[in-house]
């Protein structure tokens, strides 16, 4: 049943499965406007097909999204069907390498990360934009501060949480992700370092971007990677570990601290040449870019019975008619689209950031 390695037009093979098991959230941060309206999700055993096809074809990396992914119901069943048949010699998920989720944080308790660690999740990744709890509460959309300030608090200590817990940052197994909005959490910058650096913690800085039409993207409000940077090299030692092929984050080793500060450039510096990520929505919807207009909807190939090798052809079809590289082309593009009526294009929080 099918060939592994599938390729798309531009020679990238499909290595990275983003699987949303959730549209809704419970922030509504200013760069990802989540919509929160009631969608058909998905139910276990069509997840579960969906990762057994996509590792057929060759997925090695699964991240588990939303939205936000804990406030889904089926999230520690499905992590553990999974963690069984990676057990499985002869099963496709058991060449997974990686298995991660993305989260705010807010709903990482003791129980909920011990649940995660115990059912084979290997790695987590907390979105945290700010320290200050003014900012942070700008930043998650939050108006009432004295909530925002108590948001914050949650936050960071689902951190500690999952560091408990056993997902030590050392080996990579938790990180912070950090989008930053010129004139708006900029400030933040050296705060973040500081607070990720004590625990020996990857903080990753993402370039503000034009994912959805909600957020009122201007190229004014990215803060570029490299003037990130260039100030952090005035306080800290860094050395430059470069950009792995097939990965979106440039990194710079921090050697007072044995861990990694990271940036991730799709406006300055895109990697669409290698990029290797297929994501599937909680509705069931494929989509071959951050920043596609459409997907195409997998429900009919979804329905029971579940007919795993039409399933297997229908992804491997979408997967090698893709040629997206819209970051290499965002400028060009955006100068042909302005004053036009365009389609609206899917939040964030749908496609998984």
């Amino acid at each position: 049943m099918g060939n592994k390695q599938s390729e798309d037009l531009r020679k990238r093979k499909l290595k990275v499965l983003r699987l949303s098991l959730k549209q809704n959230c419970n922030f509504s941060c200013i760069y990802c406007k989540p919509e929160n309206y009631n969608l058909d999700v998905l139910n276990i055993e069509q997840f579960k097909k969906l990762i057994f096809v996509s590792c057929r074809l060759g997925i090695n990396s699964l991240r588990i999204t939303g939205g936000e992914p804990l406030l889904s119901s089926q999230l520690v069943e499905l992590l553990n069907e999974i963690r069984l048949q990676r057990f499985e010699e002869s099963n496709p998920i058991s060449h997974l390498q990686d298995i991660s989720l993305t989260t705010n944080g807010y709903l990482l308790s003791k129980k909920k990360a011990m649940e995660l660690f115990q059912n084979g999740l290997d790695r987590i990744t907390v979105s945290l934009d700010a320290i200050d709890p003014d900012v942070f509460s700008k930043m998650i959309g939050e108006k009432n501060k004295f909530i925002g300030k108590e948001k914050l608090f949650n936050v960071l200590e689902g951190i500690d949480n999952a560091i408990n817990t056993g997902f030590n940052p050392r080996e990579g197994k938790l990180k912070i992700n950090a989008v930053i909005k010129k004139d708006v959490n900029d400030n933040q910058i050296f705060k973040l370092v500081d607070f990720a650096r004590k625990r020996s913690i990857e903080i990753r800085f993402i370039e503000y971007m034009d994912v959805g039409t909600s957020n009122n993207w201007m190229p004014s409000d990215v803060f570029f990677s490299e003037r990130i940077i260039s100030s952090l090299k005035k306080k800290y030692q860094l050395s430059d570990f470069g950009r792995k092929e097939g990965q979106t984050a440039s990194r710079w080793y921090m050697r007072d601290s044995k861990s990694f500060i990271s940036t991730i450039s799709s406006v300055s510096n895109p990697f669409c040449s290698d990029c290797n990520r297929l994501r599937i929505t909680s509705d069931g919807y494929a989509y071959t870019c951050l920043f596609s207009n459409e997907g195409v909807n997998l429900k009919p190939w979804l329905s029971q019975p579940i007919d795993l090798y039409e399933l297997e052809n229908k992804i491997k079809s979408i997967w090698e008619a893709r040629e997206d590289n819209y970051s290499e082309n965002r400028f060009k593009i955006l100068e042909k689209t302005i004053n036009v009526n365009q389609k609206t294009h899917p939040s964030m929080s749908y496609l998984g950031g």
